[in-house]
């Protein structure tokens, strides 16, 4: 929420160049009317999770970002992402439409599942059960095909102008060695985004945000293992609620490392009555948040009713509303 976030941290300079300038004895009176006027023309940035109008984006992609616009969006965050293309649009295309409607994507939802590297001709296939031979000095390895993959999505990404890039799938029912392989994964990838001065996600869903036996959750091992400095995360309030998870507590633990969050509720959002967005929200600021996206998936009336109307029962939170 980047003007709210500018906002709020220039509150204290203000107030000192008004005592400076006029005193203190009407400082705070002055200020006060400054706030108000600034209030006045300052919003908090919303995203929309773009897939929310998958399929208005396949029928008219550029009636549909017009009308994200006229709603009181600023941010997107597109997915349904192939090499050289998400929402089914060429990259230069969505920038193109986003950039003429004066949204700015800021993230992309980017799934691809860890492709475990061919063995060596010397090497035996079954690796889990033998010693791999050791390759000899002079024999180049061979290049990693996740990360010449995720080379090129990256750039894919740099060329929407993103923040950020985010992946929400794991395998379903992952073994230890799974988890183990996409901690490594993750690692790979949020090293990667870095390099390209963008912030790598993972979106945990209700099977890995759940807690089995052991009191521990796959999302708990992946922040364990995964580095702080690669690997943050954007946490959804519906995957998070029907997990049984505390999404305050949450906050609470992982701190800034919980970069983004998806407000997402149970039809349209905010009328559920079953997740408090208003404390979430309140939260994620004070811990960290950087930005929200709101994502509907549930419609009650045509998706763009439910997505407008999302948006206004967020705006109209004390959290988002200062």
């Amino acid at each position: 929420m980047d003007r709210l976030g500018f906002f709020k941290h220039g509150l204290s300079s203000l107030l000192d160049v008004a005592q400076s300038i006029i005193g203190l004895k009407h400082a705070a009176d002055s200020f006060t009317e400054a706030v108000d006027e600034a209030l006045s023309n300052i919003k908090t940035d919303i995203g929309l999770h773009l897939p929310s109008l998958d399929a208005q984006m396949y029928q008219d992609p550029q009636g549909t970002i017009c009308d994200i616009a006229e709603m009181g969006y600023t941010l997107l965050e597109v997915g349904a992402y192939t090499p050289g293309k998400s929402q089914d649009q060429s990259i230069a295309r969505l920038k193109e439409l986003a950039d003429g409607a004066g949204l700015k994507i800021a993230g992309v939802h980017i799934n691809k599942l860890y492709e475990r590297p061919a063995p060596q001709e010397n090497e035996p296939a079954d690796t889990e059960s033998q010693v791999a031979v050791k390759e000899p000095a002079d024999q180049k390895a061979q290049p990693d095909p996740n990360a010449e993959w995720w080379q090129k999505a990256l750039d894919d990404a740099q060329a929407l102008g993103c923040r950020y890039v985010t992946m929400a799938r794991m395998p379903d029912y992952p073994t230890d060695e799974v988890i183990d392989e996409y901690i490594a994964y993750f690692n790979l990838i949020g090293e990667l985004t870095a390099e390209r001065k963008m912030q790598f996600c993972f979106h945990p869903r209700k099977a890995e945000l759940q807690r089995g036996e052991d009191s521990l959750s796959i999302f708990d091992r992946i922040a364990a293992g995964c580095d702080p400095q690669k690997v943050a995360f954007q946490i959804d309030t519906y995957e998070a609620t029907e997990a049984g998870i505390d999404i305050l507590e949450l906050l609470n633990t992982q701190g800034k490392r919980v970069a983004l969050l998806h407000i997402h509720d149970y039809g349209i959002v905010g009328e559920s009555g079953k997740i408090d967005l208003d404390s979430i929200i309140a939260k994620g600021v004070r811990t960290g948040v950087r930005d929200i996206m709101l994502e509907v998936s549930d419609y009650s009336m045509p998706p763009k009713n439910c997505v407008e109307r999302s948006l206004q029962n967020v705006q109209n939170l004390p959290s988002v509303r200062f």
